[in-house]
């Protein structure tokens, strides 16, 4: 169940506030509802909402060309479409991001050294 609202379980994914979730809805959910993330333009809400936009308006999004790409170990690189590229960083280290490619989306903020932070994922467009 997907917390929606409210600061106690159910988290208004059920209309019966007695009724039990069938997965259960640790009380520090309330921090990750849709409506407690509404405002914050960091939440994965708002990450979501605009990747969704994204995919709405970039065709390439919507290709079914796909090849994977050379990557430092620990990571992912992949180009979609004509020159969307995804780099995932799953080390604990940053690592470089692809050469001559400017961010379209973010799961974390970049730093301004032209390295993927660790645990971070960058949707790129080739310049």
């Amino acid at each position: 169940p997907l917390p929606w609202t409210g600061d106690t379980p159910p988290f208004g994914f059920s209309t019966t506030v007695s009724a039990t979730p069938w997965l259960p809805q640790p009380d520090d959910w309330k921090f990750y509802t849709a409506e407690a993330n509404q405002a914050d333009r960091t939440s994965m809400l708002q990450l979501y909402r605009s990747a969704l936009r994204l995919r709405r308006t970039n065709p390439g999004l919507r290709s079914e060309d796909f090849h994977w790409l050379d990557s430092p170990p620990g990571s992912l690189l992949f180009e979609r479409g004509n020159g969307l590229l995804c780099a995932v960083n799953l080390t604990d280290q940053p690592i470089p991001l692809p050469e001559a490619a400017s961010p379209l989306i973010t799961s974390a903020p970049l730093g301004r050294d032209g390295l993927l932070p660790r645990d971070t994922t960058v949707l790129l467009h080739r310049d």
